[in-house]
């Protein structure tokens, strides 16, 4: 881990989720200051070749990307959309349903960035809440297990629109979902993201205008 990154993690073990040091989180659909827009995704047509398919269904249909756990698969669905992305704020709108029992958006870790297997962080809405949870090593799941770092009892409303809009600094995270925010922060989040992450456990996740601001160096 590079210098900085290591001052940034130190800092953050220092002084711990509840007194980040976030600026205020500009409005939805607010492009952020100093940053390129690198996804901008609408679901007019056929998912392109950033797109990767790993379990369940994930088909488009009437401008929305829609997602569902298929039982053959014994595995949440899961999708991946390939873009490079470190300090950058990400959007979306989703719709779950009453047979969703989650959806997530989360990362993986860079090759490299880190001595771990599996996920880097997700954001994990469900009907009856919504949490910021850091994933498990799965090479010491002992040692470093599944930890929710932040959480909203607040219910998330089924067949309706939400929108999420999720901030990354360092080993920062700020995460709004529609008018509730959560902030956490970890040692390991401040590396290199390769993909998106998008998965759902159980029927029905809708999914639209996906966009990403990457900041500029």
């Amino acid at each position: 881990m590079s210098t900085p990154r290591l001052l940034a993690a130190l800092l953050a073990i220092a002084i711990g989720p509840t007194e980040l040091l976030h600026a205020a989180e500009p409005p939805f659909d607010v492009a952020p200051q100093n940053s390129d827009l690198v996804v901008d995704q609408t679901f007019d047509g056929p998912l392109g070749d950033k797109w990767h398919i790993n379990t369940g269904s994930w088909t488009v249909a009437d401008g929305v990307l829609q997602a569902k756990e298929l039982p053959a698969d014994k595995h949440a669905a899961a999708a991946r959309y390939t873009v490079q992305t470190d300090n950058a704020v990400y959007q979306l709108g989703f719709k779950i349903s009453d047979g969703t029992k989650a959806f997530h958006f989360g990362f993986d870790p860079a090759k490299g960035e880190l001595d771990k297997k599996g996920h880097l962080f997700s954001v994990i809405v469900s009907p009856t809440g919504w949490r910021i949870m850091k994933h498990v090593d799965k090479n010491r799941p002992q040692e470093d297990p599944n930890e929710v770092l932040a959480s909203s009892d607040t219910a998330v409303e089924t067949d309706r629109w939400h929108q999420l809009r999720v901030t990354t600094w360092g080993p920062y995270v700020t995460a709004t979902l529609d008018q509730t925010q959560l902030k956490a922060s970890h040692p390991t989040f401040g590396v290199k993201k390769p993909t998106l992450v998008f998965r759902c456990a159980g029927d029905g996740v809708q999914i639209d205008d996906v966009k990403v601001w990457n900041q500029r160096k």
